[in-house]
């Protein structure tokens, strides 16, 4: 399987830069005062290829199906818009799905993708890409406060670098036995400490 990256830069939420700016404010004893001038964003589009590449036709559907309709030019393959602006005190910071589920929005773009007879596109995840411009480089206090307001930890995680695959490595734990009928209370109070299941 392949993974390629499909750029499109958006225009960000006009409530977000004061939104940011008021929360890092309110914790402006813990972290240094360092002004946040603008914020960019783009969505990232990792489409994922059971086979090796899409032809012609089908590259030709999947980019009709990914760019803004009066902005054809915005979608861009294998390069981020923020990749042509160097700015030291800017940070880069992309958030999407967590690996081990696939989220509801890729569910529906693979069945429009099929209905258009992409059926190579076996998984399409959009993540959120974020290019902030600080008045001076950033603290690590900062940039993980930062972090933690861009994104829902508990669905989202940062992506670090493009992904290159979707599978988390995580593996499946084997079903164990607990022998209530056998041991009682005990069992219940062994697997509650062993799993950390919060039973009372």
């Amino acid at each position: 399987m392949k993974i390629i990256h499909y750029y499109r830069q958006t225009e960000a939420p006009h409530s977000l830069l004061p939104s940011i700016k008021e929360q890092l404010s309110q914790q402006s004893n813990k972290l240094d005062n360092i002004e946040i001038s603008s914020i960019e964003t783009e969505s990232c589009f990792n489409v994922q290829l059971d086979e090796g590449t899409l032809d012609a036709t089908s590259t030709e559907r999947l980019e009709w199906l990914l760019r803004e309709t009066f902005e054809k030019d915005g979608l861009r393959l294998e390069k981020s818009a923020f990749a042509d602006k160097k700015d030291a005190a800017a940070l880069v910071m992309e958030f999407g799905p967590r690996m081990t589920f696939t989220s509801a929005f890729s569910s529906n773009a693979t069945s429009i993708c099929a209905a258009c007879g992409l059926t190579a596109i076996s998984r399409l995840e959009r993540s959120k890409r974020y290019r902030v411009t600080f008045s001076s480089s950033p603290s690590d206090a900062i940039v993980s406060a930062l972090k933690r307001m861009l994104h829902d930890r508990m669905t989202e995680e940062e992506y670090a670098t493009p992904i290159t695959t979707f599978e988390s490595g995580a593996k499946v734990e084997p079903v164990v036995r607990v022998p209530i009928m056998e041991e009682g209370r005990n069992a219940l109070e062994k697997i509650n400490n062993e799993k950390g299941l919060g039973f009372d």
